[in-house]
């Protein structure tokens, strides 16, 4: 899957949790509130990692791979919410950390 792949994809499902949220809320969460989101996210992936090597109990019902996958999402996300060029900015970072 290509990174604009990605994106596009990303960004038309986070249209729809909007809707969701302006329905039931009146308005959509704003860039604080997704940062927010994917805070609790990171946190439960630490709890999750921990459970893998046997340093907590499993207490999510989400999966590692999963939780990965959706902290990811939300880079994606919050990427487009600040006009960041992720794919050109994941160029130079990768280029950068090459040279070194």
């Amino acid at each position: 899957m290509e990174i604009k792949e990605v994106l596009n994809r990303s960004v038309k499902i986070r249209k729809r949790y909007h809707e969701l949220e302006v329905k039931n809320h009146g308005k959509k969460w704003s860039v604080e509130e997704d940062l927010l989101a994917l805070s609790n996210d990171i946190g439960n992936l630490n709890r999750l990692v921990m459970t893998k090597f046997e340093r907590y109990y499993d207490e999510t019902p989400y999966s590692l791979e999963e939780k990965i996958a959706e902290n990811i999402w939300w880079l994606f996300e919050l990427s487009d919410r600040l006009d960041v060029d992720v794919e050109k900015e994941l160029e130079k970072f990768l280029t950068t950390k090459e040279k070194i």
